[in-house]
């Protein structure tokens, strides 16, 4: 299976499926990730191209840990991709018309985020314009824990890679205490929903406004 995870910013990856990416990569799946946006906000103290530098970095990083395979960086601007549609989809479609995943791994359009809101927009418009048969899209939980789900992955076996691989962003767990935060969020779904320790859950997306 070919997997595409969408993350608008560096770090997104690990917090909404990172478990899931070491579970897919586990069983031999081909995981690659399209970062909308480098996430310039995060160290909005620097220039534009460093913090590109150093939040890619990052990500490389953490895709070594989590078993993503390639990386690609769109540079869409950080917390505006809602006005950069258009422009994100076309970046986009190039990937998708060669690789042509199976399953796409997006935030859900509920996101309290502005540009994790905007992802699903972006990955339909790309998809409109691509000839491929259309990919199944699961959306993750970041910042606004999903109401409803159908579908829901056991990452007990490989939480402490997720925890490592998110730790592997050492420039945002300086604000936020992520890693807290998503050991609770994944332990909650474990115990609700997944009947294990750790879990993340998705739900389905319709490739088509």
């Amino acid at each position: 299976m070919k997997v595409l995870v969408i993350a608008p910013h560096p770090d997104d990856e690990c917090l909404g499926c990172g478990g899931t990416i070491c579970r897919h990569a586990d069983r031999g799946d081909r995981v690659e990730a399209a970062f909308l946006t480098s996430g310039e906000l995060g160290l909005k103290q620097l220039p534009r191209e460093e913090a590109w530098k150093i939040r890619e970095g990052e990500a490389r990083r953490a895709a070594k840990i989590l078993g993503i395979s390639a990386l690609h960086f769109l540079r869409c601007s950080d917390w505006l991709l809602g006005d950069e549609i258009e422009r994100a989809a076309l970046a986009l479609v190039p990937l998708l018309q060669e690789w042509k995943p199976d399953l796409i791994y997006l935030p859900h359009p509920l996101e309290w985020h502005p540009d994790h809101k905007a992802s699903l927009p972006v990955v339909r418009a790309a998809l409109s314009r691509c000839r491929n048969p259309a990919p199944e899209l699961r959306t993750y939980e970041v910042w606004t824990p999903l109401s409803e789900y159908c579908h829901v992955e056991d990452v007990t076996g490989v939480m402490s890679r997720k925890l490592k691989a998110l730790r592997a962003h050492p420039s945002q767990l300086k604000e936020f205490n992520y890693t807290t935060a998503i050991r609770a969020l994944n332990e909650y779904r474990g115990a609700l929903a997944g009947k294990c320790k750790y879990a993340e859950v998705f739900s389905s997306a319709s490739a088509h406004c």
